[in-house]
């Protein structure tokens, strides 16, 4: 009897050990195995906290609707299966193409011909351009341009100093906050300037000066650019203040100024006249305007502008409104003044040459090997830039690693939208697939971006085709039927 109790006894602490480890298992596949499994693998691109800003100011705005993924739901295909669907495209091409594919989630390189030879990216150099903005002003940031008043020597007018702050999509009119050229309007400064000066009883005459002096170039225009950039409209001389990305009027396709700053100076100091003009008439007006032909630019000392309290002020479409809009329409001015006015932000020159370290230094820090890379501007109007596909790629890569990117991908034009990219891909699947940033310039052909296969997988891409000799629009269907291939597979 004493056996049998012993026997049972002991059935029964086996079996109370066996459950006690079976729990044990059971709570460390749940709270340590697990979690290690869902997260996937860690991203081998490094991420940097964006820098804050001293100068813009931080107005809360919508979170955009994520459009990029890098979710991988299919199988990755295999490297020769992308070889068949790139080639005959490739073959096609006029000049010297080159391309790579990486798979996102793993990183994988499932195709790469001449990758890693630096070429002219054309417009892909937005990509970078975006990418360093958003880190160093923040993507919530939004440019100010204000109004600040000196007050008036020995009997004289009193200054009023029209402040460049880097928005360059400053609207002519009232302040349209449905728009981003045109978020800050030159109207609405205009009336909040009269306003300011009231509430500050300052009447009597006034006069307009302007302070440019947060760009720091000798010269306005980047030496890298041909003549012919800005004969024929693509540029404009890069200042801190203008209209409509450097335009009289909206859109486009419109023909860019000689010199944005002093038709957006000119532009200010004519609505503020006729706003003084008309108080007047109303009995209400204490001030007048002294309307100059040329708006001069300020000789007080800058650091006592810039420590001066705003009499005025409006500010632009938050800076990754401002991107989107970069990226989508390929906007060179908006470039140039986002990557100069982030590089005063960062604690580099706002110049060509500072804006140009910042976009290198932003590369590195995504964790691309800049070896080899040499960037001379941020519109990629520059024929002397130079990026290889394989860095480009690194770029998509290390933007995807994380929300903490701040959607820059998201901002990438997609077929069918108002975006430069709009007509091409006209078909499915890979119509809904494709998001890159285009590029164009005499010799040189790109796309870059992410292509979603039909199983799910998300690749990396870029797509270089230099020396192309004017031949552009077959160097887009080579392109383009390479990458409509692979969203195929």
């Amino acid at each position: 009897m004493t056996d049998r109790r012993s026997d049972r006894t002991i059935v029964v602490l086996c079996v109370l050990l066996a459950l006690a480890v079976a729990t044990l298992l059971g709570m460390l596949a749940r709270d340590f195995l697990l979690p290690r499994l869902a997260s996937g693998p860690a991203p081998s691109a490094v991420w940097s906290a964006p820098a804050p800003s001293p100068s813009p100011t931080t107005t809360p705005s919508p979170s955009p609707t994520p459009r990029a993924s890098t979710s991988a739901p299919g199988e990755v295909p295999s490297a020769a299966a992308v070889a068949d669907a790139v080639e005959p495209g490739l073959a096609a091409a006029p000049g010297v193409a080159s391309a790579e594919f990486r798979d996102l989630a793993t990183g994988r390189v499932l195709f790469s011909r001449r990758a890693d030879e630096p070429v002219a990216p054309a417009s892909a150099m937005k990509l970078l351009t975006a990418a360093a903005a958003v880190d160093a002003l923040g993507p919530d940031a939004a440019l100010t341009t204000r109004v600040v008043a000196r007050p008036a020597a020995d009997g004289g007018a009193t200054e009023l100093v029209l402040v460049g702050g880097g928005d360059v999509l400053l609207g002519t009119g009232a302040s349209d906050p449905s728009s981003v050229a045109g978020r800050a309007g030159l109207r609405t400064l205009a009336e909040r300037t009269l306003a300011g000066l009231d509430e500050r009883g300052v009447t009597g005459r006034v006069v307009v000066s302007t302070d440019l002096r947060l760009f720091e170039d000798e010269a306005p225009l980047n030496p890298a650019w041909s003549t012919g950039m800005v004969e024929s409209g693509n540029i404009a001389p890069v200042q801190p203040l203008a209209t409509y990305g450097g335009r009289a009027t909206p859109g486009t396709g419109q023909d860019r100024l000689a010199d944005p700053a002093a038709s957006a100076a000119r532009t200010f100091q004519a609505e503020l006249a006729a706003l003084a003009e008309d108080a007047a008439e109303a009995g209400e007006g204490g001030v007048e305007v002294a309307v100059r032909e040329e708006v001069p630019a300020t000789q007080a000392p800058r650091e006592e502008v810039r420590a001066a309290a705003s009499v005025a002020e409006v500010t632009s479409a938050p800076v990754r409104a401002q991107v989107e809009h970069m990226l989508m329409h390929s906007e060179n001015q908006v470039a140039e003044a986002l990557a100069h006015t982030a590089a005063a932000a960062a604690g580099l020159p706002a110049t060509h040459d500072g804006a140009a370290a910042l976009l290198e230094r932003r590369v590195a820090a995504l964790g691309v090997d800049t070896a080899g890379m040499d960037v001379v501007d941020a519109s990629g109007l520059a024929a002397a830039n130079r990026v290889s596909p394989e860095q480009l790629v690194e770029v998509v890569t290390g933007l995807s690693a994380g929300p903490a990117q701040d959607g820059v991908l998201d901002a990438l034009p997609r077929p069918g939208e108002d975006s430069t990219l709009g007509e091409r891909f006209p078909s499915p699947p890979a119509r809904g697939a494709v998001a890159a940033k285009t590029g164009t310039l005499d010799q040189t052909v790109s796309l870059t971006g992410t292509v979603t296969t039909t199983s799910g997988r998300v690749l990396a891409f870029s797509v270089v085709c230099s020396e192309v000799d004017w031949q552009i629009e077959p160097a887009r269907a080579a392109i383009d039927e390479a990458v409509a291939a692979v969203a195929a597979l």
